[in-house]
């Protein structure tokens, strides 16, 4: 079947489509003496790749120009090209989707020796009014290193977006800033133990592997029966858009088995031995709905892909958030609630960034937070710390009053 224009789902970057097949529709539009011209290509790879194909076929199509100055946009998009090719697929996706955002205005069209930080600060305010301070900070970052290698390559004598300043970011909020205290974790494990209708026990047992060890969702999906060495898990790998990929700072880590998360594991492997669940011969922990599963390869055309999709606990963490009486979870709340459980357990700051797979302070930081029963004993320890001792009076600091307590009446 021929694929016209309107093939495919629209992604963050206008005149490219993802398609059903995992390939991307590519267009560009030109005049050519007052006429509309259309260029398509299908390309068989990632987001970046479409991105590093779009601008090869806008040069081709560009009249050659005796400037060699290079627009912002030309420039970013070739250093995109070169620089994805060093980046994890999800990380590349984000690269090209904050380029597109950071040129897609004027900003893009200016030379790039013109750019002055006014110039990129005003970008930035624009931005500020229409996406969270959080995400218009994620863009200036690549900005900031697109910019770096211009400098290397002498075409800047200094980077601008260095000299402006980030936006000011607040606190995650909603059901990814949630974090449960023991007794609702409790509650949760109890909830998941029992699941309430229209929560499947194998979800029921994967939140619970969630809850137990801190993981990605990404990283649970492609836990494999292989990873269980010795009481303890390898995470090594991760799942992105159907397909494996290393782990999100490429740094592979051990996870402590403990004994109600090796109870899980094992009721998972005995309910797929039981069911004789096709998914098994896949080495998954967590294998997908086998109907589903086979949906999907006749929707794509191709192969069974046992993995899960990354949003197959939204549903079922909502019920059960309502049946043991929770706020609204998310998969990242777990991870910051495992976070907190460790801290109040006295494990040390090294340990728990082993634990779940933090590359830095800055990042652990970030899903941290102190509970009001912990700021009170903070404030009581202190009140301990200074009451005088006890058996112990306090001296009187007023000279006349212990002159008169000398002299007697």
């Amino acid at each position: 079947m021929p694929i016209d224009r309107y093939t495919g789902k629209r992604t963050r970057i206008p005149g490219i489509k993802a398609l059903d097949d995992g390939r991307h529709l590519v267009r560009v539009v030109r005049r050519d003496r007052g006429r509309r011209r259309e260029t398509r290509a299908i390309v068989d790879g990632t987001l970046a790749d479409a991105v590093a194909v779009q601008e090869g076929m806008r040069e081709d199509c560009s009249p050659r120009t005796k400037s060699t100055r290079p627009r912002l946009l030309n420039y970013g998009l070739s250093w995109l090209r070169a620089h994805s090719v060093r980046l994890a697929p999800s990380t590349a996706e984000r690269y090209a989707g904050a380029m597109a955002k950071v040129c897609g205005g004027g900003l893009g069209a200016m030379y790039i020796d013109a750019l002055r930080p006014g110039d990129v600060r005003e970008w930035l305010a624009e931005a500020a009014r229409a996406v969270a301070p959080s995400t218009a900070n994620g863009w200036l970052r690549v900005l900031r290193q697109c910019l770096d290698a211009a400098v290397a390559d002498g075409l800047l004598a200094g980077n601008p977006a260095r000299a402006v300043k980030a936006l000011r970011e607040t606190r995650a909020s909603g059901r990814r800033a949630v974090s449960l205290d023991p007794d609702q974790f409790r509650a949760l494990v109890t909830a998941c133990q029992s699941p309430p209708p229209g929560v499947a026990e194998d979800l029921a047992r994967l939140i619970l592997c969630l809850a137990w060890t801190g993981m990605r969702m990404g990283e649970a999906l492609a836990l494999r029966w292989t990873d269980r060495q010795a009481g303890m898990l390898r995470v090594e790998r991760s799942v992105w858009r159907g397909a494996e990929k290393e782990t999100k700072t490429d740094d592979p880590r051990i996870v402590v088995e403990v004994d109600p998360l090796r109870d899980v594991l094992d009721a998972q492997r005995r309910w797929l031995v039981e069911t004789e669940h096709p998914g098994l011969f896949s080495g998954l922990v967590f294998p997908a709905d086998p109907h589903r599963a086979r949906a999907g390869a006749t929707r794509r055309g191709g192969t069974v892909r046992w993995w899960r999709s990354t949003s197959c606990t939204a549903k079922p963490l909502r019920r059960l958030a309502r049946t043991a009486g929770l706020p609204e979870l998310s998969n990242h709340a777990l991870r910051r609630t495992w976070e907190d459980l460790l801290r109040r357990a006295g494990v040390g700051d090294l340990v728990r960034r082993s634990l779940a797979g933090w590359r830095s302070e800055k990042a652990q930081a970030i899903y941290a937070g102190v509970s009001d029963e912990e700021r009170a004993r903070a404030g009581a320890a202190v009140v301990r710390l200074v009451a005088p001792k006890s058996g112990t009076r306090p001296k009187s600091t007023d000279r006349a009053t212990r002159a008169t307590k000398k002299k007697g009446p």
